[in-house]
C-alpha cells in the first residue's frame, strides 16, 4: 500500500487519517445561486436537518471566488440510498438555480489527512482518525488509497460521466491562531492559496473540471474562522501532476513551509484533506442549473 514511499522515510511531524469508513459513503455538494433567495436556502436547511434520510453529517459554506452569490450545503450519507431517497422527496431541488453534485464513494476508493487529531470538517466527524506514518512524500495520498494497490485509477469511458473523477476537499482552520501567526498566514500563504485555485479554474488543461474556494459557515450562515477548496480532476494523476509540479502549487507549498519556520514549527493553524477517486457511475449531477462536471463527458 505504499509504493510511491521511499524506502527508510520516517515523516518529520504527526499526522492523522481517519479509518473504518463506511462501505459506501454517499457525499452532496447542494448549490443554491442567488442568495437573494432566502426561501430557497431556508427551505434546503429545513429539509437536510429534519426528518427521515437527512445527512448523518452537515456543513455549510458560501463560494468566495464567484461573482454569484451561492450558498453550499454539504452532506455526508453512510447510507447512500437514505441520500437518494432524500433527493426524491426534496421540493428545495427543483427550485431555480439549484446544482447537486453527489459522489458514491466505496471505503476503498478515499483517503483523509489532518494536522491534528481534533475534529475538523469533512467525513472526519462520522469516523476515528489515528496516527499514520504514511504521509509527507510525494505519492502519499495514492498510497493511502487502498485501490491504488490494485489499480492505477486512471479516467476511463463510462456514460454519462467518465470513470475515475477525482474529487478533494482540503481545508484551513485558522480560529485556534494567535494574532502572529494569523498575520503570517494572511499576508504569506493564503494569497498563494487563492491564486492556485483561481489558476485551476481558469485552466482546464490542467485536468481540474471545476475549482471552487468555499468560506465555512454555521447552519444558519455565520462565517467561521475556516475554509476549504472543493475540487473535480479528471483523474487523481490530474491533482497529483499540478500539486507536484505547478509553481502555484509550489507556492502555497513554500510559504506554508516558510511561515511554520517563522512560528518555531509550533502552528495552530489546522489542516486537513479528503481525496476520493469515483468509479464509473458513481457520481451523479442533477438541479436546475449545468454542472462543469457535464464538461468530462
Amino acid at each position: 500500500m505504499t509504493a510511491n514511499r521511499p524506502e527508510g522515510h520516517v515523516p518529520n511531524v504527526p499526522a492523522w487519517s481517519a479509518v473504518n469508513l463506511p462501505e459506501r459513503t454517499a457525499f452532496s455538494m447542494i448549490l443554491a445561486r442567488g442568495n437573494g433567495d432566502t426561501g430557497t436556502v431556508d427551505e434546503l436547511k429545513a429539509e437536510l436537518i429534519g426528518g427521515g434520510d437527512a445527512p448523518d453529517h452537515l456543513e455549510r459554506a458560501r463560494i468566495v471566488n464567484s461573482d454569484d452569490q451561492t450558498t453550499v450545503f454539504l452532506g455526508y450519507w453512510t447510507d447512500p440510498e437514505s441520500q437518494m431517497r432524500w433527493c426524491q422527496r426534496s421540493a428545495a431541488l427543483k427550485r431555480p438555480g439549484i446544482l447537486k453534485e453527489t459522489a458514491v464513494i466505496p471505503a476503498d476508493r478515499w483517503e483523509t489527512l489532518h494536522s491534528t487529531p481534533e475534529i475538523t470538517p469533512g467525513v472526519r466527524n462520522l469516523l476515528v482518525a489515528e496516527l499514520t506514518d504514511v504521509h509527507e512524500y510525494w505519492g502519499a495520498a495514492r498510497d493511502r488509497i487502498p485501490a491504488s494497490t490494485t489499480s492505477d485509477l486512471a479516467s476511463e469511458p463510462a456514460d454519462p460521466l467518465p470513470g475515475n473523477l477525482c474529487l478533494i476537499r482540503s481545508g484551513q482552520v485558522w480560529e485556534h491562531c494567535g494574532n502572529r501567526e494569523r498575520s503570517l498566514y494572511f499576508t504569506d500563504v493564503e494569497p498563494n492559496l487563492t491564486a492556485g485555485i483561481d489558476f485551476l479554474a481558469e485552466h482546464p488543461e490542467t485536468g481540474c473540471i471545476s475549482s471552487r474556494f468555499l468560506r465555512e459557515q454555521t447552519i444558519d450562515g455565520d462565517d467561521l474562522e475556516s475554509t476549504s477548496f472543493v475540487g473535480w480532476f479528471r483523474d487523481l494523476k490530474s491533482l497529483e501532476d499540478w500539486s507536484r509540479t505547478h509553481p502555484t502549487h509550489l507556492a502555497i507549498f513554500n510559504s506554508f513551509l516558510t511561515m511554520v519556520a517563522d512560528m518555531g514549527f509550533q502552528i495552530e493553524l489546522r489542516l486537513w484533506h479528503e481525496v476520493a477517486v469515483v468509479p464509473a457511475n458513481g457520481v451523479h449531477v442533477a438541479g436546475t442549473e449545468l454542472s462543469p462536471l457535464m464538461a468530462a463527458s
